[in-house]
């Protein structure tokens, strides 16, 4: 699609949700997947307390501009059980697994904040399945990760209750979230919120990733086995097009992160955004978004 990058829509979102996921048996276990739209394929890998919903909402930037989205549930989530792929180095094989029953040789890999070790994986132990790596706020090197943001939709009613403050209470909450995922002072966090919340339509993506955090005891498990020390892949070994997109003031992944990343992959380019560990849906995703679209289309 040419032109200007298109942007979703609050019903673009809604139509994500509204999807029936199937599950399909791979060589490394069942594996659940939805998906949306047609053009060249993205696999759209979840982060942590997602889910195929997470993933298709997450990515929704991409299919209004022409890209077909596959988004499986990784393993330990929803309908993915965990026995699937407890490392992440399984995890990246029962993708390529899944890759297999679709039939599909090579795809767009997009990839966020903990689903990114499984991301990696795939990239390096599977490099001819690969045709381009999108990174966005991901988790590559291990240590300890801020739990504050990870574990507020650890339960439905706190979800629900970040739904209704977002609707009703939009700049305090804006605020808040921006406090909880970089770093802000009070003072900042409200001035960002109020601009942010001024903006028709910019908390809707955020919106539809908390509703995309609902039944949270079908997420639980894969939410623990995420925060379990973990070996970093062998980034040397990846050899597509890659794309490191970070915060510059996230607090739940360190931006040391994306300079591991960009320093081991050959070839990779790295992309600041000036925001939280949430920049990508609000404080810049006016610019990170087309970014993403026109840089794909430059490594067509």
């Amino acid at each position: 699609m040419a032109g200007a990058p298109v942007v979703p829509t609050a019903e673009d979102f809604r139509a994500c949700m509204a999807q029936t996921p199937r599950t399909v048996a791979t060589n490394a276990g069942p594996v659940e997947y939805a998906e949306r739209g047609d053009g060249r394929p993205v696999l759209a890998v979840h982060g942590t307390l997602g889910g195929w919903d997470q993933g298709l909402v997450g990515a929704e930037f991409l299919r209004v501009n022409g890209y077909r989205i596959i988004a499986p549930s990784r393993p330990g989530y929803l309908g993915t059980p965990l026995s699937t792929g407890h490392s992440f180095s399984e995890q990246g094989d029962a993708l390529a697994a899944l890759l297999d029953a679709l039939h599909i040789h090579r795809i767009i890999v997009f990839a966020a904040s903990g689903g990114g070790p499984a991301a990696y994986e795939l990239a390096s132990r599977h490099p001819d399945r690969v045709s381009a790596l999108v990174q966005v706020d991901s988790v590559c090197i291990p240590g300890k990760t801020p739990g504050r943001l990870a574990q507020v939709a650890v339960t439905d009613l706190t979800a629900k209750m970040q739904l209704w403050l977002l609707r009703y209470a939009t700049r305090q909450t804006l605020a808040m979230l921006l406090r909880g995922a970089g770093t802000y002072s009070k003072n900042e966090a409200k001035e960002r919120g109020e601009k942010l919340a001024a903006i028709p339509g910019r908390a809707a993506l955020l919106e539809a990733t908390l509703q995309a955090s609902l039944g949270s005891a079908k997420r639980r498990p894969g939410m623990k086995n995420d925060f379990t020390v973990f070996t970093p892949a062998n980034l040397a070994h990846i050899s597509c097009p890659t794309l490191v997109m970070h915060g510059s003031r996230d607090k739940i992944v360190p931006p040391a992160n994306a300079e591991y990343a960009a320093q081991h992959i050959p070839g990779a380019e790295i992309h600041w955004m000036d925001g939280s560990h949430v920049a990508i849906a609000l404080e810049a995703a006016d610019t990170a978004q087309p970014f993403i679209v026109n840089w794909l289309r430059d490594h067509r």
